[in-house]
C-alpha cells in the first residue's frame, strides 16, 4: 500500500507520530505499506498534494509518484524469510552396502519396480537380520553385545509400489518356509497318527477310571497319568515372519519357533495394534520392547498359556506412509517408552510422477544368488545352548565405532545436532554395531560368520549408513511434531516456485492446487503462513465486480532470483 504524505511528514513529530502509527496499523493487518514525501517547492513551508498539481500539473505529479515508488520498491529489502523448509535429507548410495548378492538384489529391486532405493535396502537388511537374529550378535566392544535383529521404517505414500517390493525381498524367506514344510510334512502325518492313537488311549483310560474303585482305580490313574503325560509331539511348520498381528499371539508364535520372529509390512498398522487397537485403547509394548533387546519376557494371563521366552529376538520392517509417522506424536507412550526410538527410518523422495514405467525385471540369476545366500544363512546352526555366536570386531574396526560412538555422545549435548531427539541418537552406536554385525554374516554367508573379524571396510560401510539415517531421523523426528499447517505451506510454496511469477492472486492458486486443498478456506492457513514468515506479501486489492481479488507478491530475493 503506498502512503503519500506532505514534504513536513519526515520532520514534523506529531505527523511522523501519526504516520507511523496508521502504518503499523496497516502492516499488522498484513498489507505492505510503502511511504513517499512530496518534494519541497521553493518559496513553500511545506508543499501539499494541491500545491504540487498547481505547480507541476496532474500527469507530472502522477508519473513523479509512479517513479518514486519503483525507486522506492526497488532499493527496498524485505525482511528475511523464516523457514519453512523441512531438513535436507540425504539420498541413499545403494554402493554403501558392500556385499554383491545383496546389493545387486537392492538395486535389481529398486530398478523393476522404479522405487526409491531406501525401501528396497532397508528391507533387504531386515530381512538378512531375520535369517541370522538370535544365532549371532556383534560385540563391538569387550563386555558389550547387541543382537542382530534390526527395526527399519522406511516411509512412503501409497502408490509407491511398496508391496512389490516387499514381495521380491521375502520371497526367499517363503520358500524357505514352504521347503521345511516338505521336508518334516511325513514326520507330521506320522506324529499326527500316533497322537491321535495316544489321545483314543487316553479317552479310554478315563472311562475306565470313572468305573473303577479301590486297588484297580489307584493303577488306572497311575496308567493315565503315563498315557497324557507320553502324548507325542506334532512338529511344528517353520515360521519365520508375519505381518497382522497381536502382541499376544506374537509372543505364543515365537515361543513356538525359537524365541525369534520378524514382522514385515509395506504398512504401518501394526502401530495401531501397539496403541491398543484391540485392547480398548491401551498400549501393549512390553513384549516390543523387550524382543528388541532380547531381554526376558514372561507373561500370565488366566485365559491364555503362560508364555516365558528368556532370550527373544525380533525384526521388525514396516513401510508406513508418512502421515503415520506423524500421528504418532499422539501416542506419548510411543515416545516416552523408547518404541519410536528403536527404529532406523528413512523418508525417501517418492518416484511418482518421475518414473519410465518401463518394466526391467531382476534377473533371474540376482534372484537365484539371493535367493541361495539368504536359504544358506538360514541353514546356519545356532549354539545348543541358546547364546548366540559372538561376531568381533577388528581393532581397526573398533577404534572406527568407539570414534563414531563419541560423534553421537559429544551430539547429544545441549545445542548439539540431537538434543532433541536424544532417546533415538543413544542408541545409534548399537544400531550402528547391529548393522556392521548383519553386513559381516551377509558377505561371510557360505563360510563362518565368527571365524573372521568384522573388517573394517564393513564398519565404515555401516557407520556411513547410521550417518544417513540419523539425518533421516532428524527429518522423520521433525515429521512427528510437525503442525500440518506448515506442511500445506510447502505445498503451496513449492506452486509458488513452480510457476515463477512474482505476483498472484490467492484465486489463481487455489485453482492450481484445489487437488490438495478442496475449498477455499482449506488453502487460507497455508497463505497465512507464507506471510507471517515473510515469504510473500499482501498486495492491494484490484477491485472488480463482486468480491475483490486478494493479491500477493513474492519476496523481492526470489523475484531477482527468478528474472536475473
Amino acid at each position: 500500500m503506498l502512503l503519500v504524505f506532505d514534504s513536513d511528514a519526515a520532520t514534523n513529530p506529531h505527523v511522523a507520530q501519526a504516520r507511523e502509527a496508521f502504518a503499523d496499523e496497516l502492516s499488522s493487518q498484513g498489507a505492505e505499506v510503502l511511504v513517499l514525501y512530496l518534494p519541497q517547492l521553493d518559496g513553500l513551508a511545506k508543499t501539499g498534494l494541491d500545491d504540487l498539481c498547481a505547480v507541476w500539473g496532474p500527469e507530472r505529479v502522477l508519473n513523479w509518484i509512479e517513479n518514486a515508488e519503483a525507486v522506492a520498491f526497488a532499493t527496498c529489502e524485505d525482511p528475511e524469510p523464516v523457514s519453512i523448509d523441512a531438513l535436507p535429507i540425504p539420498a541413499f548410495p545403494v554402493n554403501l552396502i558392500p556385499v554383491d548378492w545383496l546389493r545387486a538384489q537392492i538395486q535389481g529391486v529398486a530398478a523393476a519396480t522404479e522405487t526409491p532405493v531406501e525401501l528396497a535396502a532397508l528391507l533387504g537388511l531386515a530381512v538378512v537380520a531375520t535369517t541370522v537374529q538370535k544365532k549371532f550378535a556383534a560385540e563391538p566392544e569387550p563386555g558389550y553385545v547387541e543382537p542382530l535383529n534390526l527395526w527399519v521404517g522406511p516411509a512412503l505414500d501409497s502408490g509407491n509400489r511398496k508391496t512389490a517390493v516387499l514381495k521380491e525381498m521375502t520371497q526367499p524367506l517363503l520358500d524357505y518356509e514352504r521347503m521345511h514344510a516338505a521336508t518334516i510334512a511325513p514326520d507330521i502325518l506320522r506324529a499326527e497318527s500316533a497322537r491321535d492313537l495316544a489321545e483314543d488311549r487316553v479317552k479310554h483310560l478315563r472311562q475306565k477310571a470313572a468305573r473303577a474303585n479301590g486297588a484297580d482305580l489307584d493303577a488306572i490313574r497311575q496308567e493315565l497319568f503315563d498315557a497324557e503325560s507320553s502324548l507325542p509331539e506334532v512338529p511344528k511348520g517353520l515360521r519365520l515372519w508375519c505381518q497382522d498381528i497381536t502382541p499376544e499371539k506374537l509372543g505364543q508364535l515365537m515361543a513356538d519357533h525359537g524365541e525369534k520372529m520378524a514382522v514385515l509390512s509395506d504398512e504401518g498398522g501394526l502401530f495401531d495394534i501397539l496403541g491398543g487397537r484391540y485392547s480398548q485403547g491401551i498400549p501393549n509394548l512390553d513384549l516390543f520392547l523387550q524382543a528388541h533387546s532380547g531381554a526376558s519376557y514372561r507373561v500370565d494371563r488366566g485365559s491364555r498359556p503362560p508364555v516365558f521366552l528368556e532370550r527373544p529376538a525380533l525384526t521388525i520392517a514396516l513401510s508406513p506412509q508418512p502421515d503415520v509417522l506423524r500421528g504418532l506424536s499422539a501416542h506419548p507412550s510411543f515416545r516416552g517408552r523408547g518404541l519410536v526410538a528403536r527404529f532406523l527410518y528413512a523418508l525417501p523422495a517418492s518416484t511418482l510422477g518421475h518414473r519410465t514405467l518401463i518394466a526391467t525385471p531382476v534377473s533371474r540369476e540376482v534372484r537365484r544368488t539371493y535367493s541361495e545366500h539368504l536359504h544358506t544363512l538360514l541353514a546356519l546352526p545356532a549354539r545348543d545352548d541358546a547364546h548366540p555366536h559372538i561376531i568381533r570386531l577388528s581393532d581397526v574396526a573398533r577404534q572406527e565405532w568407539k570414534s563414531f560412538q563419541r560423534h553421537v555422545e559429544d551430539e547429544m549435548r545441549p545445542g548439539g545436532t540431537f538434543e532433541h531427539i536424544r532417546d533415538w541418537a543413544s542408541k545409534l552406536p548399537g544400531a550402528a554395531a547391529r548393522l556392521a554385525g548383519v553386513l559381516h554374516c551377509a558377505d561371510q554367508a557360505t563360510a563362518n560368520p565368527t571365524g573372521t573379524l568384522v573388517s573394517v571396510a564393513t564398519m565404515e560401510a555401516a557407520l556411513t549408513l547410521s550417518a544417513i539415517l540419523e539425518q533421516h531421523a532428524l527429518a522423520t523426528f521433525g515429521l512427528m511434531a510437525a503442525d500440518s499447517t506448515l506442511d500445506a505451506a510447502r505445498r503451496v510454496w513449492a506452486w509458488i516456485i513452480r510457476q515463477r511469477q512474482p505476483r498472484f492472486t490467492a484465486c489463481e492458486c487455489f485453482n492450481a492446487v484445489r487437488g490438495t486443498f478442496p475449498t477455499m478456506d482449506d488453502l487460507r492457513p497455508a497463505l497465512a503462513v507464507l506471510l507471517e514468515r515473510n515469504y510473500i506479501f499482501l498486495l492491494p486489492s484490484e477491485r472488480r465486480v463482486g468480491r475483490p481479488s486478494v493479491a500477493y507478491r513474492v519476496h523481492r530475493s526470489f523475484e531477482r532470483e527468478w528474472t536475473s
